[in-house]
């Protein structure tokens, strides 16, 4: 019993340690197995990653591609703009120069009407001045006038004021010689007095009379300045309104005559035109006429030849046309 019992436990010994050994060669299989896994997966990969990496590579270099076309594409715009910028400069260079020439005719017109208007304001000013001349030396003879006629009432008071003075004292004398005369002395004096106050109203009245005449003569004499101020303002107006008229007459017969100019150079043109056309058709005819003149001594020397060659066929009778 105990051989059998030892001679199963060595059997299953021997057969642990065979399992042991079948384990140890499907570990050893398994690993292999995974080793060459693992390496096909490797290799795997690393084809994928040298695919992507030449992917990655292309991508760049058409990146780059792109890159190079676009800065490519982005000198010839610049180029383009330069070029476009430099026209553009050019352009309104002309523009700018066509515009100054414009600009500068345009002032040279304003300046010429500016001229005008100031020869015509210092014109009218210049009659203005000349009329109001004439008003201030009317005016000053007006004064002396009424200076002579104020100095001759005063001459004139004064007379008759000396007068009654000695009036007066003549009645003091009188008075003085005789008290009887007193009475009529008296009766001259209130006669006189009347007299006087008389002659004294009617003076008044004939000086309220006369300065009512001045005042008057002098109303309708500044009246009449009135009338001949207005009437210079309106000859002033008349006379600017004429300008105004003349100048636009001026320019409608310049523009005419400019019309009437470009017509005369269009119509000598056309007659050149005619004469260039006239002569050149004049010139191709006489050519034609030299030619024709030409075929018909040829063919005068042909008919000669053909009829003095005397039928003998061993000279060409045609020689002189062929020299």
């Amino acid at each position: 019993n105990e051989q059998q019992k030892e001679h199963e436990r060595f059997e299953l010994k021997m057969a642990g340690e065979r399992d042991a050994d079948e384990y140890k060669r499907n570990c050893a299989k398994e690993r292999r197995e995974s080793f060459a896994s693992r390496n096909i997966e490797g290799r795997r990969q690393r084809e994928v990653e040298v695919e992507i990496k030449v992917k990655e590579k292309d991508a760049a270099h058409e990146r780059f591609e792109f890159k190079m076309a676009g800065e490519r594409d982005g000198d010839k715009y610049l180029q383009r703009c330069e070029k476009a910028r430099r026209e553009s400069f050019a352009l309104r260079g002309r523009e700018c120069v066509s515009h100054r020439k414009v600009m500068d005719e345009i002032r040279s017109l304003s300046q010429e009407k500016e001229h005008e208007s100031y020869m015509l304001k210092w014109a009218a000013q210049n009659d203005v001045k000349e009329y109001l001349t004439v008003e201030a030396e009317k005016r000053r003879k007006s004064f002396a006038f009424r200076n002579a006629e104020g100095k001759r009432h005063r001459d004139r008071e004064d007379e008759l004021r000396c007068e009654e003075l000695q009036k007066a004292q003549e009645q003091e004398k009188l008075r003085a010689a005789s008290q009887k005369d007193v009475e009529l002395y008296k009766k001259k004096c209130a006669e006189r007095d009347r007299a006087s106050l008389s002659y004294r109203g009617k003076e008044l009245q004939l000086q309220h009379l006369e300065a009512e005449k001045d005042r008057q003569e002098e109303y309708e004499v500044n009246q009449e300045q009135l009338a001949l101020e207005t009437e210079a303002r309106g000859d002033v107006e008349e006379y600017l309104k004429d300008c105004k008229k003349r100048r636009r007459l001026s320019l409608a017969f310049r523009a005419k005559e400019r019309g009437r100019h470009a017509k005369w150079v269009q119509q000598k043109a056309g007659e050149e035109r005619t004469r260039r056309n006239r002569h050149t058709k004049n010139m191709a005819l006489d050519q034609r006429y030299v030619e024709l003149a030409k075929e018909k001594e040829l063919a005068k020397t042909a008919i000669f030849a053909l009829r003095h060659a005397g039928c003998s066929f061993s000279m060409n009778p045609f020689a002189p046309l062929l020299e």
